[in-house]
């Protein structure tokens, strides 16, 4: 019976991301108002071109600020797991695909745990860093090297991986029952 799951989660901004949103509001802004009012006299004839830089100006940060609305999506075929980021539901990249069954270690995520260690690579593909709904996969990638996967499954992607995991890399263990995820 073939196995497949899918699961959407949307990245919590963070304070660096909501502080970047501020300064190209506030940014654009400045420009609008300086290539509109300020141009006008300076240019002449030519000042459309100052209404046109503030207009641009504006649309470029609407732009950087949505496409920091940012979604996650695993896709679990059969022990297969593709994670895909999502910009501003418009354009989607493909992080990784992994097979479980190459996982080397799995559980959940603590920061700690993995400070010190020499990953290839890391990607976080999470919804936030909270330690309580974060998992973690390491394993092998064949472009990225050792790779450090953080991510926040539900309990379909859970129980889909399980069966996949080798024992000793955690699969088949007990993993805490989750309370649904609160916006």
């Amino acid at each position: 019976m073939d196995v497949f799951v899918e699961h959407m989660v949307k990245r919590r901004p963070t304070g660096k991301d909501i502080f970047l949103m501020s300064l190209y509001a506030l940014l654009a802004v400045i420009v609008f108002v300086f290539g509109v009012f300020f141009t006008g006299p300076l240019l002449g004839p030519f000042s459309f071109v100052g209404a046109f830089i503030g207009v641009a100006a504006l649309f470029g940060a609407y732009y950087l600020i949505s496409n920091m609305n940012i979604e996650y999506e695993y896709i679990v075929t059969n022990g297969e797991i593709d994670v895909d980021k999502i910009m501003a539901k418009r354009r989607r990249k493909r992080l990784l695909t992994a097979n479980a069954r190459t996982f080397e270690s799995f559980g959940l995520f603590r920061q700690q745990d993995h400070a010190g260690k020499d990953y290839t690579s890391r990607v976080y593909a999470s919804e936030s860093m909270d330690e309580s709904t974060s998992y973690y996969a390491v394993f092998t990638h064949a472009k990225l090297g050792k790779t450090l996967l953080v991510f926040t499954p539900d309990d379909r992607v859970l129980d889909a991986l399980k069966k996949y995991i080798p024992r000793q890399a955690g699969g088949n263990a007990n993993y805490p029952v989750r309370e649904p995820a609160q916006l």
